[in-house]
């Protein structure tokens, strides 16, 4: 599952906010909440939820990463014998967890129980994106106001469930951060990242995986490669900036990566197209992370059906690598691309600015999920016949997660700092209690100033 994040609301509040920073008096950002979260991944097993928050408004002094403890959700959701419903069958209100809204529609579960105490982590201001590598064992989050890369540690069964070799201040050390080599500095607004995993073969036969990373920059439209690989047990983690790519697409947002090849789109883009890019061994080693061989490929042509430029938003690949899907807003259309012939084959209508796209497989049916920020909902879209379901989220849905467990679907909201939950069936409802209230994950936290 890959997602891309922006919205024309947030990107202009947040160039306001850089441009006056408030004194926070070194306020420390809370530990058991949500705070303009920009980004959701769900660990391998399900059993938790991690969530980065962007300290948007900067009322604090630092951004964070939270980890919610889903199993605390199993103890109050029942499925129906054929798998088409789940429901939050305890009560609301009266189970210590939830509580019920003052107009009896909405349930909200208390972030604070949900949340795994102790084990939030300060990241810098303005993150912007959140990925999880193929191993689970590494969260990826790009922070723009750091001007750098963040790699978690992530371990399900360990006494950490994220850590990042942090100090007293709960900080991640350097160690945890891509910003430099001796060759390449880390452009500025790193916005979006992807991951992939592939095999090294060296020159005895031996076979290594190495899980590469890859950020787009929205300023300049560079694309920054650089490694994750975890080194050999209890040795730091390898965290290395390999290289940087110069004006590939203008206002470089939406990335996904599929095997060896990378998929760009852009929102300032004259020539409408989205850019391919590769990776390859270094011809002489063998290798991923000694110089390895990175470039543009090729490119697929939107210029027929898109006009005035291509304001392009989130990309996102289908699990088998064979398709792509991209949200646009000239048109506002989600787009259907042939990989394996590199064409535009499809399109659909979706709402006003649509600002994130992910796709999930159900009973052999690939489904793309297009937040709309503006509108606060999701569209919800059979890409096998294009067909559109719409469902109602909370105000400025900024990422998503899915969680094949539990058959749900999590929609981080970032206006209000909460979380919708939708069925993981279709049609993809949302979650109700047995009473027919909606299920949200946090209370409505609106920024002030918001009716």
């Amino acid at each position: 599952m890959w997602t891309a994040r922006s919205s024309s609301w947030l990107v202009a509040l947040m160039s306001a906010a850089t441009a006056c920073l408030p004194d926070t008096g070194g306020i420390e950002p809370p530990s058991d909440r949500l705070i303009f979260p920009v980004g959701l991944a769900i660990t391998p097993n399900d059993n938790f939820l991690l969530a980065a928050n962007s300290n948007f408004n900067l009322k604090y002094n630092a951004g964070t990463l939270v980890a919610f403890d889903l199993s605390i959700l199993d103890e109050h959701l029942w499925t129906d014998p054929d798998g088409a419903e789940v429901v939050y069958a305890t009560e609301c209100g009266a189970d210590g967890v939830s509580t019920v809204s003052g107009d009896d529609q909405y349930c909200f579960i208390d972030e604070t129980a949900l949340i795994v105490a102790g084990e939030t982590l300060r990241i810098g201001a303005f993150a912007s994106d959140l990925e999880i590598t193929p191993f689970g064992d590494r969260a990826v989050v790009p922070v723009r106001g750091e001007r750098a890369i963040t790699l978690i540690d992530v371990d399900e069964d360990g006494p950490d469930v994220i850590s990042c070799g942090e100090g007293e201040d709960l900080h991640c050390d350097s160690a945890h951060k891509v910003t430099s080599n001796s060759e390449f500095t880390l452009p500025i607004e790193p916005y979006e990242v992807s991951v992939t995993q592939l095999d090294e073969t060296d020159q005895s036969g031996n076979v290594t995986p190495v899980t590469l990373g890859f950020a787009t920059h929205l300023a300049g439209g560079e694309v920054s490669m650089f490694s994750i690989s975890r080194g050999a047990s209890g040795s730091p983690v390898q965290a290395q900036l390999l290289s940087v790519i110069g004006g590939v697409v203008g206002g470089a947002s939406g990335i996904s990566t599929y095997d060896n090849e990378t998929y760009i789109a852009g929102r300032h883009d004259a020539t409408p197209h989205i850019a391919v890019l590769s990776v390859l061994t270094d011809s002489e080693t063998g290798s991923y992370t000694s110089s390895p061989w990175f470039n543009q490929t090729d490119h697929i042509d939107l210029g027929a059906e898109m006009y005035a430029g291509t304001d392009a938003r989130g990309i996102a690949v289908s699990p088998d690598g064979t398709l792509a899907f991209l949200a646009t807003r000239t048109p506002d259309a989600l787009l259907k691309i042939d990989l394996e012939h590199l064409e535009l084959v499809d399109q659909t209508t979706v709402c006003i600015d649509p600002s994130t796209v992910a796709v999930y497989e159900y009973d052999d049916v690939v489904y793309a999920f297009v937040l709309c920020f503006l509108t606060g909902q999701a569209y919800v879209v059979d890409t096998n016949l294009m067909q559109v379901e719409v469902r109602a989220t909370g105000s400025g849905p900024q990422a998503i997660a899915f969680d094949d467990t539990r058959r749900l679907v999590y929609i981080a909201n970032f206006r209000e700092s909460n979380i919708t939950v939708l069925q993981g069936v279709p049609p993809f409802s949302q979650l109700k209690d047995a009473g027919g209230r909606v299920i949200r994950i946090g209370a409505p936290q609106l920024p002030e100033g918001h009716d």
